[in-house]
């Protein structure tokens, strides 16, 4: 019941914030400037991906021709989604507008296998593991296209667009196409069988329920863990941690790492799995104890932080997220006194530095850390710690940037008028790496890439587990 109610509150959060309220064109300009000024004034990273002339032609095609389109919140908010997709910052949220009642769906859970969709169960008839051809006439990679900008993500990487896509497809699909009764859905099966359907839509509850049939559910065990999972296979000396988030107390955190490595060093384990599949990040301190325990030396996380302001833009809008601080007071504390760039000011010192080496009580065998495209912000940085340190990374790139990431002070803006909501933070952080020949706006890659297949999807095969077990076996 738990699990399933996790499930429920994650598809629950983008959909209560959808709706449609009619706005004059005077009042879109208005929202549309409040955001534009909030980016232009405030946003540290805005010209990493995007050049300054190319945000110019940008805002004057919004404002000459975009607004000639936009008459309600959904179409606003579908017009600024377009617009901050070009930021390819994944801390940058553009949130719906709020809905009075939820309609039906579109009810097929899908997975995204080398940019096509497949069935992720084996509802309505259809098997397993079929690959979508077309929705309503549709072309499934031309939908997966249209989404892209509903999901946002640092630099160019796209595992976490399609991760996010795959979760929320029914609901992406309301805000694209409207809600309708039924879907034509055209299907190949793996035996090249090429089926037209008509599926009814479902109620949000409905799909729900299904959600933890997915055969995709990767360690579907520990999904509803949010501390630290500790599970161990005595047979090859090997334990499996689940860090699903650093979003925790501070304080319980540390209990609980303490208690897992405590049973980790009673039965002599050999091998340690550490998955980050799911951790989308939380607090700093969280990932830099988690990482001490398999630190081989000391770490840093960053080179230096980084804002453009030294007070909030539009402030009259905007909701403070950071206890105990204003942005002025925040400011003050931390780049008061720091380096004056052309454009912003720069900071090189890390408060945390002095606790970033290696725990005494350290883990001393072989360390594999699984990570994948949900793997965001601080979930990330535990990734990119290893990378420097050389622990082996298996799975699929990070969600979070390699080189940079926004973060220290996010805020929420209300537009006027539209009331849409925008989450955005101050701060960018230029992160330590030790390679500098990656290329720019990638996530964290794997040591060794395992993507999963359509086999190991019908077969419910976690296929990057599974190479890791089989590294050991073989050792």
């Amino acid at each position: 019941m738990k699990q399933r109610l996790n499930v429920l509150l994650i598809l629950l959060l983008p959909v209560t914030v959808f709706g449609q309220k009619e706005l004059t064109k005077e009042q879109i300009l208005e929202d549309y400037t409040v955001l534009k000024n909030v980016l232009t004034k405030g946003h540290p990273n805005l010209y990493e991906y995007t050049s300054k002339s190319e945000w110019d032609n940008l805002f004057t095609t919004f404002e000459n021709e975009e607004i000639k389109t936009i008459y309600n919140s959904n179409d606003l908010y579908k017009s600024l989604i377009k617009l901050t997709d070009y930021v390819r910052d994944g801390h940058l949220i553009v949130m719906r507008p709020q809905l009075n009642s939820l309609p039906n769906f579109f009810p097929l859970l899908l997975k995204i296998i080398d940019k096509k969709f497949y069935t992720d169960t084996d509802d309505f008839g259809i098997p397993i593991g079929s690959e979508i051809l077309s929705i309503d006439g549709v072309n499934g990679i031309d939908l997966r296209n249209i989404f892209l900008k509903y999901a946002p993500s640092d630099g160019f990487n796209e595992s976490r667009k399609d991760r996010q896509i795959e979760s929320e497809f029914g609901i992406l699909h309301f805000y694209e196409f409207g809600a309708k009764p039924i879907y034509e859905v055209k299907y190949k099966t793996q035996t090249n069988k090429v089926t037209t359907k008509k599926v009814e839509s479902q109620t949000f509850e409905s799909i729900g329920k299904r959600f933890t049939k997915r055969h995709s559910f990767l360690a579907r065990k520990t999904l509803s863990e949010q501390g630290p999972h500790l599970s161990v296979i005595d047979s090859i000396s090997t334990a499996v941690l689940t860090l699903n988030s650093f979003n925790l107390d501070v304080e319980m955190f540390q209990v609980a790492l303490e208690a897992n490595y405590k049973v980790i060093k009673r039965k002599k384990t050999k091998n340690l799995i550490i998955d980050i599949r799911q951790n989308e990040g939380g607090y700093p301190l969280n990932t830099i104890r988690a990482f001490s325990y398999i630190a081989n030396k000391p770490f840093k996380q960053q080179v230096s932080s980084y804002v453009i302001t030294d007070n909030l833009p539009e402030e009259q809008y905007s909701r403070n997220l950071v206890n105990g601080y204003t942005f002025e007071s925040f400011f003050e504390k931390f780049y008061q006194n720091s380096e004056k760039t052309e454009n912003g000011w720069k900071s090189t010192i890390d408060e945390n530095e002095p606790l970033m080496i290696p725990n005494k009580k350290k883990f001393k065998g072989k360390v594999y850390v699984l990570t994948g495209g949900n793997t965001f912000s601080a979930g990330s940085s535990f990734a990119l710690f290893c990378k420097n340190q050389g622990i082996t990374l298996v799975g699929e790139e990070t969600g979070g940037g390699y080189y940079t990431q926004t973060g220290g002070y996010p805020v929420i803006y209300t537009l006027p008028n539209s009331e849409l909501k925008i989450l955005i933070s101050f701060v960018k952080i230029n992160r330590f790496v030790k390679d500098e020949t990656a290329n720019k706006g990638r996530g964290i890659l794997p040591d060794d890439e395992i993507i999963l297949t359509v086999s190991d999807l019908i077969g419910k095969r976690d296929s990057q587990l599974a190479y890791v077990l089989k590294q050991i076996t073989n050792k």
